[in-house]
């Protein structure tokens, strides 16, 4: 057993990560937090979260997480093309991919049956200087995920292989109740080319860009079909908790002297397979009482303010319905005579 306080030898650190592994410094983590010696972990889930995940029989066990950062190197021309740039897509999803596969070896190390309330987050630390040509690329993107790692029995899963979501706390209790399951996690990317997205016409009329829509739609079109593949493969029966991110923008055509631009989409994808708990058995869980909102503003100004308007009505009718004894009063007296 290694001890703590020891020195971390760099180069098999590294070699661990060069072979598909986590680096030395993770694995000693995930050992403290779950081992005889277990210590306590900081989690991201919210208290709700953390008090209706244990209402459906799981257990928050470690938080885990993966990280990546990728250096899209240069790529082809592809000046006087409209289509997908297959090696920058590719990069993205690599990039995704070895983040992702380092959360999963971080969950089976733990022994969890999923990971719950991932938060998913893609930067770009530098911009490629070579401008649109035959030396495009040279970009570096980094792309992390974090979440928490639960036990679950009821988790269907093989032996070893937790299952990742991306979602909540609250929506993984949700579908308990009703008797679905998570069973894969869904994700790709894809980095369209637009070849002069407007043409001359297009300058001097007003109306629809056409090759600019059609590009994004063949874009999402390509994402969704390879979606849709990677749900047939976790035999799933829908799919959950889409977050799907589009983005356009003009780029130098390429060609020198030429005043026309072109256009990148790029359309990112992630999403939660889910089907039905085989052999499914309602788990005794607690209603959640409805979320009540109070009426008086909770800014202290405004509430004395509206105490203050509250006691000046009172008056009022206070002394309408003075008057209104007064000349009772004065009727009844009035008979009286």
């Amino acid at each position: 057993m290694r001890l703590r306080n020891q020195p971390i030898d760099l180069a098999t650190s590294l070699a661990h990560v060069r072979s598909g592994g986590l680096p030395i410094r993770a694995q000693l983590r995930l050992a403290d937090e779950t081992g005889p010696n277990k210590k306590l972990f900081t989690s991201d889930l919210s208290v709700n979260e953390f008090l209706v995940a244990r209402e459906i029989q799981t257990t928050p066990i470690s938080q885990v997480m993966g990280s990546s950062i990728y250096h899209i190197g240069r790529i082809a021309d592809y000046k006087g093309a409209t289509g997908e740039i297959e090696s920058i897509s590719q990069a993205h999803r690599e990039s995704r991919r070895r983040a992702i596969s380092r959360l999963f070896q971080e969950a089976q190390i733990v022994g969890a049956d999923a990971v719950i309330g991932v938060r998913l987050t893609e930067r770009l630390i530098t911009v490629g200087a070579h401008g649109k040509g035959g030396d495009d690329g040279d970009e570096v993107i980094e792309f992390t995920v974090v979440g928490t790692a639960i036990k679950g029995a009821w988790i269907t899963h093989p032996p070893g292989q937790p299952i990742i979501t991306d979602l909540t706390g609250q929506d993984f209790w949700a579908l308990a109740r009703e008797g679905w399951e998570p069973c894969g996690f869904l994700f790709d990317f894809c980095r369209y080319h637009v070849w002069h997205v407007m043409s001359d016409s297009s300058w001097s009329s007003g109306g629809e860009v056409r090759a600019a829509s059609q590009g994004v739609e063949n874009a999402r079109a390509l994402v969704s079909r390879r979606l849709e593949a990677q749900a047939r493969q976790f035999q799933a029966e829908f799919v959950v908790g889409s977050d799907v991110k589009v983005s356009a923008r003009e780029v130098p055509c390429g060609f020198e002297g030429c005043r026309l631009n072109d256009m990148d989409v790029d359309v990112s994808w992630f999403g939660t397979a889910i089907r039905r708990i085989p052999n499914y058995v309602a788990p005794h869980v607690t209603n959640v009482p409805p979320l009540v909102l109070g009426m008086i503003p909770l800014n202290r100004k405004k509430a004395r303010d509206f105490v203050e308007g509250e006691e000046d009505e009172s008056k009022e009718l206070e002394e309408i319905g003075k008057k209104m004894e007064e000349r009772a009063g004065e009727e009844e007296g009035g008979e009286t005579e």
